[in-house]
């Protein structure tokens, strides 16, 4: 026979009821972690191959820049950024495309390089471009 004095302290531990309850609070809990865990791996792989893009475009307009205007064809007027164009493309790394296109500048001395870096290598299949103005040597 239980007396009274014993119900009240508590000896006896947890119903099933509230097992059931805890365990079912605790598994959605674990499930919102692990989509936050998939959400945050594809933005961080979405991120390194940003910064890859912005790598190799800043690497291709410091190279094009050192070029000159009058003997290299790569910073003559001309090329396209959404289709490639001879001496106007590239493709340094499987699924990553650079494109450029060079505009004649306000004066005769200047030129304004846009360059897009198409990048399939992402999830999201990201294009980054990059515009700047370089000057004849």
């Amino acid at each position: 026979m239980f007396s009274c004095s014993k119900r009240l302290r508590g000896d006896d531990g947890f119903s099933l009821a509230e097992v059931l309850v805890s365990m079912l609070i605790l598994t959605i809990g674990m499930m919102a972690i692990a989509g936050l865990l998939a959400v945050t791996t594809q933005m961080a792989l979405g991120a390194r191959e940003a910064a890859r893009s912005t790598r190799l475009a800043q690497d291709k307009i410091d190279e094009l820049m050192k070029l000159n205007f009058t003997t290299a064809p790569a910073v003559a007027i001309g090329g396209d950024l959404t289709a490639d164009v001879a001496n106007y493309s590239e493709a340094p790394l499987n699924g990553v495309t650079l494109r450029w296109a060079v505009v004649a500048g306000p004066t005769d001395d200047l030129r304004v390089l846009t360059l897009r870096v198409v990048n399939m290598r992402s999830e999201q299949y990201r294009n980054t471009d990059l515009t700047t103005i370089i000057r004849k040597w």
